[in-house]
């Protein structure tokens, strides 16, 4: 985004209930992180999932950092490394701030390399955590979902449909997840998914052959909407479990090639 006239950018910053989402999105930093490459990983997730999205406006870097429960000179040491990566722009002036850019591409590899400073028991332990909170989620949305709440979890599911792209995948993926949590009407539960999608996101879509597992992903959503639209909580709670246990697996047998060295020969 070169300049101003090719995009208006929007008055009105992000909600504070947005920023709280954000806030809710703890990560595996090492505990040697700088407090800024936490907040930095962190906003890097928001965006990864879609909560963050291109054009979006920033608080001033006074309220985001209270809202973020940091100080000011942490905050923007952050922004200034999203903006180096070019995750934000700042506008300055009358009626300036920081805003979410055009998404900028993270290779793959950097992606295998943030699966590969995972191990396997620690692949596992996600993928039961996610399971188990998306088996909870499944269940009350089947009991609690109205019809806006299933209307927009479809429409998020048709973008995910129409993906072509591993970045568009893994926003629209969690974005469906993130929309079905909303669908349980529990708090608790909704800022328990966005933890876990804000870990899986990364993790997702890394092969170069992606297709056959979208479309099992694609079939996978429609079934979950299926059991919430007859208000099947059996059903609805069984199957949004076994996707992410499936999408666990798939991400533990990646991670297993590429430590036994088969990366280089897959797809490439």
């Amino acid at each position: 985004m070169s300049n101003d006239t090719e995009m208006s950018w929007p008055e009105a910053t992000i909600s504070t209930a947005t920023v709280g989402m954000i806030a809710q999105m703890l990560g595996t930093e090492s505990v040697l992180s700088s407090r800024a490459d936490r907040i930095t990983r962190r906003l890097e997730r928001a965006i990864a999932v879609g909560i963050l999205d291109h054009g979006d406006k920033l608080p001033t870097e006074t309220v985001l950092a209270e809202q973020l429960g940091v100080s000011s000179i942490t905050l923007r040491q952050s922004l200034a490394e999203l903006r180096a990566k070019g995750f934000i722009e700042t506008k300055r002036g009358r009626g300036g701030g920081s805003y979410i850019t055009t998404h900028p591409p993270v290779s793959q590899e950097q992606l295998i390399g943030r699966l590969m400073d995972r191990t396997t028991e620690e692949l596992r332990e996600l993928g039961d955590l996610a399971a188990t909170i998306a088996e909870g989620v499944g269940r009350r949305a089947a009991l609690r979902a109205d019809s806006e709440d299933i209307r927009r979890a479809e429409l998020i599911a048709g973008e995910f449909h129409s993906a072509t792209t591993p970045e568009n995948l893994r926003r629209t993926d969690s974005r469906f997840h993130i929309a079905v949590s909303d669908a349980s009407h529990s708090e608790r539960l909704a800022n328990s998914t966005l933890q876990v999608h804000g870990e899986l996101a990364e993790l997702m879509w890394l092969r170069d052959d992606f297709t056959e597992s979208a479309r099992t992903a694609n079939d996978e959503h429609l079934a979950i909407l299926d059991a919430i639209s007859r208000h099947d909580p059996d059903s609805a709670g069984r199957l949004c479990g076994a996707h992410h246990e499936r999408e666990i697996r798939d991400i533990i047998e990646l991670f297993l090639m590429v430590t036994d060295g088969g990366w280089s020969d897959h797809g490439r």
